[in-house]
């Protein structure tokens, strides 16, 4: 309890040579301080469980604060990563248009033709070179699937495909 709130209640008891007034009429009067004797006060020890409850107090008020930072340091860095996803969604809407560009078959045509391409006037198709099947080794075929083209393409029997006139 501080010095000025026991001095108030020393000056709000009741004296025996003061008349006694009604407590609406204390509370409205300004007490001054002028004439008080601070002598007779003495300062009252602190109580012994004061001295946890301020270390309770302490601990509590640095995990408040020590979660609030926390609290403040993870929204930056939710801030931080959204930022970066949605430049990230940005710059794959920039390459999936580019990719759609680049695949469009006029601009492919154009494109090619520009670098001196032509389409094709004679196709061959080579037999293929390995055997359908073909020696083991230890036990495993080497060959056990037929080759992509094993096949001439329909056409002239001997591989040769005419597409163009010459």
């Amino acid at each position: 309890m501080s010095a000025s709130t026991r001095i108030d209640r020393m000056r709000s008891r009741p004296e025996a040579n003061r008349p006694r007034r009604r407590r609406s009429e204390d509370s409205r009067e300004k007490r001054s301080w002028i004439g008080v004797d601070f002598a007779n006060l003495a300062a009252t020890p602190p109580s012994p469980a004061l001295l946890p409850l301020l270390a309770l107090a302490l601990i509590v008020a640095l995990a408040v604060a020590s979660l609030r930072i926390d609290l403040i340091r993870t929204r930056y860095a939710l801030a931080t990563a959204m930022e970066d996803e949605t430049k990230l969604i940005d710059e794959q809407h920039v390459l999936i248009v580019e990719k759609l560009r680049l695949r469009d078959p006029t601009a492919l045509a154009v494109h090619a033709r520009e670098r001196g391409f032509r389409p094709a006037r004679v196709v061959r198709s080579l037999a293929d070179p390995m055997p359908l099947a073909g020696p083991t080794v230890s036990g495993l075929e080497i060959l056990a699937l037929p080759a992509v083209s094993s096949r001439p393409p329909d056409g002239d029997p001997d591989g040769h495909l005419e597409t163009g006139k010459q």
